[in-house]
Parts: C-alpha cells; sequence; structure tokens
C-alpha cells in the first residue's frame, strides 16, 4: 500500500512494522518473555532499520526487565525494512504484555 490510511498515519503501517518486531523479540529474549509491562519506548532507527538507541518512558516496575528491554531486546534490533523516506523519529509505541494465563 501507499503507507497512507484514512484516520491514520502516514507512517502508522511500518510502526506496526516495527511494534510486531518488537512484541517478538520481547518473547524471544528470556528475561521480558514472562515479564507484564505497560510502557512506553522512543526508539530511533537507522537508515537500515537497526534500532541503535531506545528510551523507556515510564517503568515496567522490574528496573532489570527495563535493562532487558533497552539494552537486550530495543538497542540492536534489526527491524524487517528501513524506514521511509522522511519519517519522524523517534519512533514511538507503547509495550503492554501480561503474564502468560494472567
Amino acid at each position: 500500500g501507499s503507507g497512507r490510511r484514512v484516520g491514520g498515519s502516514k507512517y502508522g503501517w511500518y510502526a506496526a512494522k516495527v511494534q510486531t518486531s518488537i512484541a517478538e523479540a520481547l518473547r524471544r529474549n528470556p528475561s521480558t518473555r514472562n515479564a507484564t509491562m505497560s510502557l512506553q519506548v522512543r526508539v530511533w532507527p537507522d537508515s537500515s532499520g537497526r534500532i541503535t538507541r531506545a528510551q523507556l518512558v515510564g517503568s515496567s516496575g522490574n528496573p532489570a526487565v527495563d535493562q532487558a528491554i533497552r539494552n537486550q531486546v530495543l538497542t540492536g534490533l534489526q527491524l524487517p525494512q528501513a524506514p521511509p523516506a522522511g519519517m519522524p523519529t523517534p519512533i514511538v509505541l507503547r509495550l503492554t504484555a501480561r503474564k502468560p494465563g494472567a
């Protein structure tokens, strides 16, 4: 698609891809797989789609999980494609996870 959606952002399609990639990475990481969280993150992908910087807005309530999210999951994560030309950064996303079975 063109990326333009009625009522959506011009870059919403890409933000959705980023959200999916981060959710998959959180599920793969042993420190975050079973964590409960609801926080906002800001990520800065480079021109190849690799996240070079990540910032948490708020906390999962567990400093070890926060550190794992920032340093193991987000920073260095290779996204499935490069961001579209002109997309503003950072990309701001909300991460929400409940313990499995909760």
